[in-house]
């Protein structure tokens, strides 16, 4: 599990705890992606993100095109892994302190 802090858009008294499959759902809440451009958006090691793919595909997640080298297929959520990405969207977002900004009258 990891800690999101507040150098990662969490303010420290508001932590929450994402698992690395997580994270991994999150990425691809933005579309389909290769399997190895999870690494510098997710910050995971190549043997965290296989491991944590292979669990997500199991439960039927995430589905991939099976195409090419392990590391260039492609990578999209199925209908069940958009409905979990999106509600761990909203919890992200809910306690992502909002900044507003304030301008005198």
């Amino acid at each position: 599990m990891l800690v999101l802090s507040s150098s990662q858009g969490i303010d420290r008294d508001k932590r929450i705890i994402f698992t690395e499959a997580d994270l991994i759902l999150l990425c691809l809440l933005d579309g389909e992606k290769k399997i190895t451009d999870l690494r510098p958006q997710t910050g995971l090691s190549t043997t965290s993100i296989y491991n944590n793919v292979k669990r997500l595909l199991d439960l039927g997640l995430i589905e991939d095109d099976r195409k090419g080298s392990p590391g260039n297929r492609i990578l999209k959520l199925t209908d069940k892994g958009y409905r979990v990405a999106r509600l761990l969207k909203i919890l992200k977002d809910e306690l992502t302190p909002k900044e507003v900004e304030l301008r005198p009258e």
